[in-house]
């Protein structure tokens, strides 16, 4: 099983060709990103790039493996990104429900401010009648209640 610095190590020096670069990227040494790719193909028992002084490729195998786990790597981190985001409350869903067309077009103005400032909420809008308004807040299917 490969470790996160691992993955990490290996994609970004796939597609940069360059140690150098790719040790800025990840913000370590270029020792640390060489020792670690030489220790990952020994455990895999394969090379994954070739090397000279100038230049640094990816073997058959690499350019496989960076093709196989890249898109599935970004789409966990994008998950993980996203779960923290969610839990530190920066992203979620707000439901807000209005009577009437002049509490909508106030709650037009909020939602613009709310966009700007809160950009990984989205808002829901429900336009509801007293009694399924009031219900529906209860319930804790709205989160907000425009009144007129």
């Amino acid at each position: 099983m490969l470790e996160r610095h691992e993955l990490d190590a290996f994609l970004t020096l796939a597609e940069e060709l360059h140690f150098g670069s790719t040790a800025e990227r990840l913000r370590v040494s270029t020792a640390r990103i060489s020792q670690t790719i030489a220790r990952l193909e020994r455990r895999l028992g394969v090379p994954l790039f070739t090397r000279t002084s100038r230049r640094v490729e990816l073997t058959a195998t690499g350019r496989r493996l960076a093709e196989e786990i890249g898109p599935e790597w970004a789409r966990i981190r994008a998950a993980l990104e996203r779960a923290i985001e969610h839990g530190r409350g920066t992203t979620g869903t707000l439901t807000v429900a209005f009577v009437g067309a002049a509490s909508g077009q106030l709650l037009v103005g909020v939602a613009e401010v709310f966009g700007e400032r809160l950009p990984g909420w989205a808002l829901l809008w429900r336009a509801d009648g007293g009694t399924a308004r009031a219900r529906a807040f209860a319930e804790a299917a709205v989160d907000l209640l425009g009144q007129p």
